[in-house]
């Protein structure tokens, strides 16, 4: 119950009563619950939490555009790559080579974990398997704990401090979003084994299919990024889920061991 207040109070401190329309040259832009026009020139990045950023005509974003629970309209230049989760991202689609490395990139992480660790997958996909509803709301608390965490590090923190802490704190949760949604797509592959030729019906082809499946159907427009959304806050709760898991079944085998050393 705390943390949520906590997230509120945190929003309602640093959230802007209106716009914020930048007009002249800033090195960066971060608006937390408020949205963002850029008619100006942003040197850096910009980094809007709920709420809406407009690149407008003549406007230019130097770094990259990170839209979290927001859209992004660009009608002038960015010259990094845009990020939008959770809205719709007009006039800035991502160059196709980009979609094709992106692809790549978790096929090779899928085949990495499935080859060298395959319990972490294998696990974390059968627990997602049987209660996904649990997985979800798992994962949608410790994004919105996170998320408190992370306003209040930008808080009482500036500069390169307040980098190092967003580090810290984003490197749990991608190291669980990279094993959940393997786990997502271990799970896949299982569904998807009796349709599958016996060479693909191995555990990895088919949880290398799976993730290919995934990661071409988060292309499709709205209905793409509104399931690789899902599937992130699946795959992070199912592997927070399981972290957790772990954690109780070794104090459990432990335990009796140490109170035979006592007694």
């Amino acid at each position: 119950m705390i943390l949520p207040l906590a997230l509120t109070a945190a929003i309602h401190v640093v959230a802007p009563s209106g716009t914020v329309v930048v007009e002249g040259r800033v090195p960066e832009a971060v608006v937390v619950a408020g949205d963002l026009q850029v008619a100006g020139s942003v040197t850096g990045n910009v980094v809007v939490v709920f709420g809406d950023v407009t690149v407008a005509p003549g406007g230019q974003v130097g770094g990259d555009v990170v839209v979290l629970g927001g859209s992004l309209l660009n009608r002038g230049s960015v010259r990094g790559r845009s990020w939008v989760v959770g809205g719709q991202s007009a006039g800035a689609a991502a160059p196709l080579p980009w979609m094709w490395v992106r692809l790549g990139l978790w096929l090779l992480l899928a085949f990495a974990l499935v080859a060298s660790v395959p319990r972490w997958p294998r696990e974390v996909g059968e627990l997602v398997g049987r209660a996904p509803q649990h997985a979800f709301l798992a994962g949608l608390g410790a994004l919105f704990i996170w998320l408190a965490l992370a306003i209040f590090a930008g808080l009482v923190s500036q500069g390169g401090a307040a980098l190092l802490l967003w580090g810290l704190l984003a490197l749990p949760v991608l190291l669980c979003k990279v094993v959940g949604l393997v786990g997502v797509a271990w799970g896949g592959g299982c569904v998807l084994r009796p349709l599958l030729p016996l060479t693909w019906r191995g555990e990895l082809p088919r949880t290398g299919l799976a993730m290919a499946i995934l990661v071409v159907l988060s292309w499709l427009p709205w209905f793409g990024p509104a399931l690789w959304v899902v599937a992130n806050v699946v795959g992070v709760g199912g592997a927070l889920s399981w972290v957790v898991r772990q954690l109780a079944l070794g104090r459990a085998k432990h335990g009796p061991a140490v109170l035979r050393e006592v007694a």
